[in-house]
């Protein structure tokens, strides 16, 4: 989910030496698509309406690809749409499991360059979607990690 602390998380990582990647800075990766299947730009002021009939992608050939191409283990910190598409492709997959409230208070405390989630509109459609995607999640298997707790200890979950 948006806000959950993914990039919060992966700067911990990465200070530990980890092997860490940003999916958002994968070119390639990731694209907007209308439900035509037409490739389009994602725009800061998106609209509820816009944002229903528009997802973000990730292309499982490209991902299957970088991964096979990894000589060591890597931590991929991203999400899409279709990102439970995907989840076979990883060893293991994590999802950092962040409650309504704990959403909420960063959206007011938002630092992100991230344009997804600036508005009010984007933020109520995060929070529409967050109980059903984690129920997915949970039953494609991901492991749940409480999106509260400091980085050391979500460090201790992942890396164990």
């Amino acid at each position: 989910m948006p806000y959950s602390g993914k990039s919060y998380v992966s700067h911990f990582l990465e200070k530990q030496g980890e092997n860490v990647v940003d999916a958002d800075n994968m070119k390639g990766l990731g694209q907007w698509f209308d439900k035509n299947g037409n490739k389009v730009n994602f725009f800061e002021g998106a609209s509820k309406e816009w944002l229903d009939s528009h997802d973000f992608l990730w292309d499982k050939n490209f991902l299957y690809s970088w991964i096979e191409q990894q000589k060591s283990t890597v931590y991929l910190f991203g999400l899409s749409a279709n990102i439970l598409d995907v989840v076979d492709l990883f060893d293991k997959a994590y999802y950092l499991d962040i409650s309504p409230d704990l959403l909420k208070e960063r959206f007011s405390n938002n630092e992100r360059t991230n344009l997804m989630g600036q508005t009010e509109e984007q933020q109520e459609a995060i929070l529409r979607d967050l109980s059903e995607f984690a129920k997915k999640a949970k039953g494609k298997g991901l492991i749940f990690v409480q999106a509260d707790q400091s980085p050391e200890d979500i460090y201790k979950i992942i890396t164990n």
